[in-house]
């Protein structure tokens, strides 16, 4: 029973990562807000088809077994398999995830500009800061739907995943209260804008997570071999690691962008559970779409823009 509750915790405790980027390396000028919003579909198509594979290959081995008239037997190697591969599942499950991101530039060279992103499972904090531009000139008199812009920037964001698992604390066995998941994640982002009309991005990444497991469910898990019979010691730290990119494009005209995305890459965890290593890692794909809302006129600057004669093409803009 203790080992069943115990599987129902890392089930519960799983969520579906958010990967997305939604933005160009070119930063915001002071005075400049972007609101978006997105949603994307986390696939960790490596373990599905690790699972797809196990499946044929189980059920070739139960068709052997009935047409020889004998007995049916799971290896310890594949029920092990099978258990490594259910388990990667329960941590991180296929589903959505939707995101809400407010960023803000802060300097008027439009050189560095940080975000705040609450999502499904996770609050994040991000900055950019612009490394080279190519193209047209930020000071120069273009209007920014003619302005053509070439970007690199290197980012840094900050996440805490927000999940807790009701599980035991609903059965009323032990309560679990100090759960957490922290991510760093190091972007480099290259852009093309043509205008303010399209944008065509991608952002190469590296992510490090930190899981902490309560410290009374790892004592609890220590001893339930003594109980149960079985192995069902847990690590207090669980570390996994994404090596990736999102490749993605923006069209708008202005003010407001639809974004879409995809980003794809492999994850690398390892944890020992239930006495054993597990590969809990592996390919994963998110496809995401959003739209994005910012003011074409940093805060302040319309004053600057009121000193040009009515008739000429930018007092339009």
């Amino acid at each position: 029973m203790r080992l069943l509750l115990l599987f129902a915790l890392l089930t519960a405790t799983g969520c579906a990562s958010t990967l997305s980027t939604m933005q160009t390396a070119k930063p915001l000028a002071r005075g400049q807000f972007q609101v978006s919003g997105a949603t994307g579909a986390f696939a960790p198509v490596g373990q599905l088809g690790s699972l797809i594979e196990q499946g044929i290959a189980q059920g070739k081995a139960i068709k052997r077994a009935v047409q020889s008239g004998e007995p049916y037997r799971l290896p310890e190697e594949d029920a092990q398999r099978l258990l490594g591969v259910g388990l990667a599942l329960a941590v991180a499950p296929p589903g959505a995830s939707n995101e809400l991101m407010v960023r803000a530039g802060l300097l008027d060279s439009h050189s560095l500009d940080v975000g705040l992103r609450l999502s499904s499972t996770s609050l994040r904090f991000d900055g950019k800061v612009r490394l080279a531009h190519g193209g047209d000139p930020e000071d120069d008199s273009l209007p920014d739907y003619q302005r053509k812009s070439y970007d690199l920037a290197l980012g840094v964001a900050l996440s805490r995943h927000l999940f807790k698992s009701p599980v035991l604390d609903a059965l009323e066995i032990v309560q679990i209260d100090e759960f957490s998941r922290w991510d760093l994640e190091v972007p480099v982002y290259l852009s093309l804008d043509l205008g303010d009309i399209f944008k065509l991005y991608g952002a190469p990444k590296y992510i490090y997570s930190s899981t902490s497991l309560d410290s009374r469910l790892v004592d609890y898990s220590n001893s339930g071999q003594d109980v149960s019979g079985f192995d069902v010691r847990l690590p207090a730290q669980v570390s996994s690691h994404f090596v990736g990119a999102s490749v993605g494009f923006a069209l708008g005209f202005r003010y407001v962008h639809l974004f879409a995305e995809l980003t794809a890459g492999y994850s690398s965890c390892r944890p020992v559970l239930f006495g054993q290593e597990r590969d809990l890692g592996g390919v994963i794909v998110y496809p995401a779409v959003g739209l994005a809302i910012k003011n074409p006129f940093p805060l302040g600057s319309r004053a600057s823009s009121g000193s040009q004669s009515p008739g000429t093409p930018e007092s339009f803009l």
